[in-house]
């Protein structure tokens, strides 16, 4: 048995398939990938994921991509211990969570992060020409246009307002759920709390936790889940020390634009 895992521990998505990973108790290679510096457009990583994201897990020379699908393989491929609840409702609202977070929560994020510090990362690594360069690499028009225009305006931009009233969109989505049992499918701790707990770890660093600090139950939930992820024992869990002190400082700057956005909210 062989599992080869294209990731980078920034990446909240390729975070949550180290969790079960782990969860599982499975060992892997793992090749580590810089994003900041474009590596996923190597020509023979293209060859493994043609829209030059990550994850991309290799088992037994077969290749899946796309971090739920992933996330799903590996709890058929290796059923112990089970992360999926037995239930064929509880399954369901595991897999309808899971759609928000992948479909909604996950651009949302990458929006709020381009805006509030990978976007000055990405200014100091590359003269104009190469982030020029960087844009039309990317596969996905959308995401393109998206970061560029987040990319020149940060918060200003017009995916900034959208993406916050996004989240917490799916924010009360989770605490409804919540409201019946301690993990988002029911009792069971699931592949939808390891695939959530990154977005919302990353979303809490970027200080927009007042979306849910009158939620006591996604609060509740963040701590055990955060708990839970960082027992596994992984290097680096949510990203480098370095990744943690940056994502701090610009946090930081952007405060006053960030809670403007949160305040509109309100309006």
């Amino acid at each position: 048995m062989s599992i080869t895992f294209y990731h980078s521990v920034e990446s909240t998505c390729a975070q949550k398939v180290r969790f079960i990973l782990a969860e599982k108790k499975l060992r892997w290679t793992e090749i580590q990938l810089n994003l900041r510096k474009g590596e996923q457009f190597d020509p023979e990583y293209l060859k493994l994921n043609p829209k030059a994201v990550v994850p991309t897990l290799i088992h037994n020379e077969n290749v899946i991509r796309e971090s739920s699908v992933i996330a799903e393989y590996l709890d058929d491929a290796f059923p112990e211990p089970p992360l999926r609840p037995q239930d064929p409702y509880e399954q369901s609202i595991m897999r309808l969570i899971m759609k928000a977070f992948d479909e909604e929560v996950h651009p949302s994020v990458g929006v709020l992060s381009y805006a509030i510090f990978l976007r000055h990362q990405m200014s100091e690594l590359k003269s104009p020409e190469e982030l020029q360069q960087h844009f039309e690499r990317m596969t996905d028009p959308m995401r393109r246009e998206r970061q560029r225009s987040t990319h020149k305006l940060g918060l200003e931009s017009p995916p900034a307002p959208i993406a916050v009233q996004t989240i917490k969109k799916v924010i009360e989505l989770m605490d409804g759920y919540l409201q019946r049992g301690p993990w988002l499918a029911g009792n069971d701790y699931s592949l939808v709390d390891a695939a959530a707990v990154p977005y919302v770890f990353r979303i809490r660093a970027l200080r927009l936790s007042p979306l849910w600090e009158d939620k006591p139950h996604v609060t509740s939930w963040l701590d055990r889940a955060v708990v839970r992820a960082e027992s596994l024992g992984l290097e680096n869990p949510w990203g480098s020390s370095s990744f943690a002190s940056m994502v701090a400082k610009y946090s930081e700057q952007a405060l006053p634009q960030i809670n403007k956005l949160l305040k509109n909210l309100q309006q």
